[in-house]
């Protein structure tokens, strides 16, 4: 068993979810308050929220739906080789917060990292994603969203670990950046087209995996 797997991210025209750099700046222009607000709602509907580390590293994302903890769901960091800074805000205690390690992780970050958060480790050299999902379920997430970069989101489709997306196209156009999916996928995956939304100017596809 696994938890159910929603992937939300915000584009441009040309399906880039960062800018060349991958800064924070050029992000913010693909999601409006309108899409924030429905982002906040999809984190409070879930139980687990996931990223990747890269995004953890140039974000700096809280990750959480409410200013009270007992509200959020739980922070999961996929972290191969445990990068995550023990100073970032998914460990900022505001949340519960799982780093997903392989057993390539030096001992002495994951000891650090464990006086913050739950470290689970799974994989030899990366995360094993289908088992670190099973372990996960068995804690209690059985819906979770995914904000992932690139290459997590292409990981989870090739993986088949993803139910339903969310796509908001906003704008703008930014030629070089950081695609929806990086990378090759080893097969085309259909979709079926749920519903479509209007926020001002920008539109939310929603999509379920066939």
């Amino acid at each position: 068993m696994r938890p159910y797997v929603i992937l939300n991210c915000a584009m441009s025209l040309d399906g880039k979810i960062g800018g060349k750099t991958g800064d924070e700046k050029e992000r913010i222009v693909f999601s409006n308050d309108l899409d924030k607000q429905r982002v906040r709602e999809l984190r409070r509907n879930v139980n687990g929220i996931m990223v990747g580390i890269n995004t953890v590293l140039v974000d700096d994302p809280h990750l959480t739906a409410s200013e009270h903890k007992e509200y959020n769901p739980v922070r999961i960091v996929i972290d191969s080789v445990a990068r995550t800074p023990v100073e970032a805000e998914v460990l900022d205690g505001r949340a519960r917060t799982v780093i997903v390690v392989s057993k390539r992780a030096p001992s002495s970050k994951i000891e650090a990292l464990a006086k913050k958060a739950e470290v689970l480790v799974s994989g030899t050299n990366r995360v094993d994603l289908e088992d670190a999902l099973s372990i996960l379920y068995k804690k209690g997430v059985e819906k979770l969203l995914l904000e992932g970069g690139g290459e997590l989101n292409r990981s989870m489709l090739d993986l088949g670990l993803v139910d339903e997306i969310f796509v908001t196209v906003a704008p703008v156009i930014v030629g070089e950046g950081v695609k929806l999916i990086e990378g090759e996928l080893r097969k085309k995956i259909k979709l079926s087209l749920v519903g479509i939304r209007q926020y001002r100017n920008q539109v939310v596809l929603h999509y379920v995996i066939k």
